[in-house]
């Protein structure tokens, strides 16, 4: 008998072992990255045109600030058909800063005083606006309600009265500057503090109890030619008989 060929028997073949690099790794959570951006403040100049000039001056001494986030509106950034009461309100609630250049002819406007000048005081009473006084002409300025605050320049000395009108308004825009400083803080502490609001969840409507239906009861089946049964008749009673 010839000897049967034996097959050659196959070895398993162990799995590769895992190593570090092909283990999956954790996912990691991405945290938001902090921003530095600082908030925007809007500073509302108020003039009267005849000081146009020294409006100028002022914003070219402003251009440090301007490029730091700092914007600037007056009424000369009106477009061609924009309403001016309706336009110069709206901008004026949305400043944050109200710089007034303080003149004869300031003084003397009705508009500039009692509107523009007067609005931001009030917005100033209920802590959402600094009002920035800056003296660019001799004028009456200490018989009229600013004379209790401090003014720009330094001291309320007018532009006019110093040597030189740049440093004058470097002054002035120094002091500005200050003010728009302590300004962002405050915007920066109410963002981190104001918690986000969410709308009060409205009344839910009450439940009403559900009703089982009921089911319809099946009629009685009367089998045709079936009795019906009758009750059974009362028996007369007993009565006595006749002899």
């Amino acid at each position: 008998m010839r000897a049967r060929a034996l097959k050659p028997t196959k070895k398993p073949v162990a799995p590769p072992k895992a190593t570090a690099a092909s283990q999956p790794k954790p996912k990691v959570a991405l945290q938001p990255k902090a921003t530095s951006e600082k908030p925007e403040v809007r500073v509302f100049v108020s003039y009267s045109h005849r000081d146009a000039d020294a409006r100028a001056r002022l914003e070219t001494h402003l251009a440090p600030l301007k490029r730091d986030g700092v914007t600037t509106w007056f009424d000369g950034d009106l477009n061609a058909g924009d309403k001016l009461d309706t336009e110069i309100s709206r901008a004026l609630r949305n400043a944050h800063v109200f710089v007034g250049l303080l003149s004869p002819d300031y003084l003397a406007s009705n508009y500039c005083w009692k509107i523009e000048y007067r609005r931001a005081m009030n917005r100033r009473a209920n802590g959402t606006m600094q009002v920035v006084a800056v003296v660019v002409r001799p004028c009456d300025w200490k018989s009229t309600s600013a004379a209790g605050f401090k003014l720009l320049p330094e001291d309320g000395r007018e532009v006019t009265r110093w040597r030189s009108a740049d440093d004058a308004y470097l002054n002035v825009a120094q002091g500005i500057r200050r003010v728009v400083s302590t300004n962002r803080k405050e915007l920066a502490s109410k963002a981190i503090t104001s918690p986000t609001r969410k709308r009060p969840a409205g009344p839910k409507a009450a439940s009403k109890p559900a009703i089982k239906p009921q089911t319809p009861r099946s009629p009685k089946t009367v089998i045709a030619g079936a009795r019906t049964a009758r009750p059974p008749a009362a028996k007369p009673r007993a009565g006595r008989r006749k002899p």
